[in-house]
């Protein structure tokens, strides 16, 4: 089992709130949308209750479960933008994690994250699906200049954007005591992998450690909605 809380904020710039998550128990998932006026805010809600209602539905967790829980809410959201035209554009990321017996399963698209905290080292998991992330790869970029690049909010894969969906998925093992992270990049554009792993390190109350951060945020600008779910296995 693992222990969760998860906190979503509007941010001191944006109107609305598009981001959207969700904790059952071994399950929890992370929605960020984009796509303008309401688009947005849409696509993340199909996407994270598509998301929920297809791993409740499951009898185990494995890759494949959440993978096509995720091409299920790409399916919803391209089938929403048909009957809607104004909403054209519009999608969302998605990073899910599911735990059984001592294998965490999770499956991403686009560039909220999951970390992974083992003996107090902390490991980004999932590959952001962003043009930033791409010239990082490509070593035209430092990890630093991600944070500030003018490019840094576009997506380079989203669900509900093409009836076809790649999704990235993964396993490892395991054990009482780790912990994990997942959030949108409300938080990781205003807080290194650094920081977030010294506040995790500083206080073993995951209500603690998420309003720290949510609070780092705040004082650093927080243009965007932030989304943060901290978890103890």
């Amino acid at each position: 089992m693992m222990n969760s809380i998860g906190m979503s904020k509007i941010g001191l710039v944006r109107q609305r709130n598009e981001d959207r998550f969700f904790i059952d128990g071994p399950v929890c998932a992370v929605t960020d949308g984009m796509g303008g006026y309401k688009g947005g805010e849409i696509a993340s809600t199909y996407a994270v209750d598509e998301i929920e209602r297809s791993l409740q539905k499951a009898n185990f967790f494995d890759e494949q479960i959440l993978c096509d829980a995720i091409r299920q809410a790409n399916a919803s959201i391209v089938n929403r933008v048909k009957e809607e035209k104004s909403l054209t554009g519009m999608g969302t990321t998605a990073v899910v994690v599911a735990i059984q017996d001592n294998i965490l399963y999770w499956a991403s698209v686009g560039d909220s994250r999951l970390y992974v905290m083992k003996q107090g080292i902390l490991q980004q998991i999932t590959t952001d699906h962003s043009m930033v992330q791409e010239l990082f790869s490509a070593g035209e970029i430092t990890k630093e200049e991600m944070l500030t690049h003018p490019k840094r909010n576009l997506l380079t894969r989203a669900v509900g954007v093409n009836s076809i969906l790649a999704v990235d998925s993964g396993q490892l093992e395991v054990a009482p005591g780790d912990r994990i992270v997942l959030c949108t990049d409300g938080l990781t554009g205003y807080v290194n992998d650094h920081e977030i792993e010294q506040v995790l390190n500083e206080t073993s109350d995951n209500n603690t450690a998420v309003n720290t951060l949510m609070n780092r945020v705040y004082d650093l600008g927080a243009s965007d909605n932030v989304t943060i779910i901290v978890g103890t296995i």
